[in-house]
């Protein structure tokens, strides 16, 4: 099954929260290749979901206000598909 773009932002948002934080490290854990990787990475940076000090990633503000917010909707999703 086709992951949705909110299904993968979740799970980078996800990874780096839980402390997966190399660029390479990041990719393996969301699953994706370099190329689909790097258009998340590089949009999550603009939208200042994210941002990178010396090749590691961290959360900001606005990136874990989204993942709690993608957390509660995934979770009403799934209870409703039961």
């Amino acid at each position: 099954m086709k992951r949705s773009r909110m299904e993968i932002i979740f799970e980078i948002l996800r990874s780096v929260e839980s402390g997966v934080d190399t660029k390479t490290r990041l990719m393996y854990a969301s699953n994706l290749d370099w190329r689909n990787f790097s258009r998340y990475i590089d949009y999550m940076l603009k939208e200042q979901l994210i941002y990178c000090n010396s090749e590691r990633f961290y959360l900001t503000e606005r990136g874990r206000k989204l993942l709690g917010k993608l957390k509660d909707v995934l979770e009403l999703l799934n209870l409703r598909q039961h």
